[in-house]
């Protein structure tokens, strides 16, 4: 068995010592406290657009028309309603409330962020619509109301 010499135990014991000293170092922690923040974002209300104008209306008819709706949104939105509608009166002197749409209740399906989708309305033109009906284009006001879909 070999001696280790007093030189080479003082050498040993320095550099055990170092390491000591390194592991008892490592050993130190510490912690962070602070706070992070995000935003939400601002609804932009959905727009209404007429999709088709439907089978041409008479005194009396029930047709069906379509109304696309678009989603301006970041994020996906249920049509939850679209309102009744009544025409507003025409250039040619057809009176307003000739033409009636009834209310959508829970329409099916979702809008896709940023996407659009066609709904299938009702349209009614009054018995006594006159001679001034003939011909025209009637606007119907209509809102929808949209929730996200989370």
């Amino acid at each position: 068995m070999r001696k280790i010499s007093k030189r080479s135990a003082v050498v040993l014991g320095a550099a055990g010592a170092v390491v000591v000293a390194g592991v008892a170092y490592a050993a130190w922690t510490s912690t962070g406290a602070g706070s992070g923040s995000v935003t939400s974002t601002t609804a932009v209300n959905s727009v209404i657009g007429s999709d088709t104008t439907g089978t041409p209306l008479y005194p009396g008819a029930v047709k069906t028309f379509t109304v696309k709706i678009d989603n301006p949104n970041d994020y996906p939105v249920v049509v939850n309603s679209i309102s009744a509608g009544s025409s507003t009166a025409t250039a040619g002197g057809c009176a307003a409330g000739t033409v009636t749409s009834a209310a959508a209740t829970s329409p099916s399906g979702t809008i896709a962020a940023h996407g659009s989708s066609v709904y299938t309305l009702t349209a009614t033109m009054s018995g006594s619509a006159t001679d001034a009906c003939q011909g025209a284009t009637f606007t119907l006001p209509l809102t929808a109301t949209l929730s996200s879909n989370a």
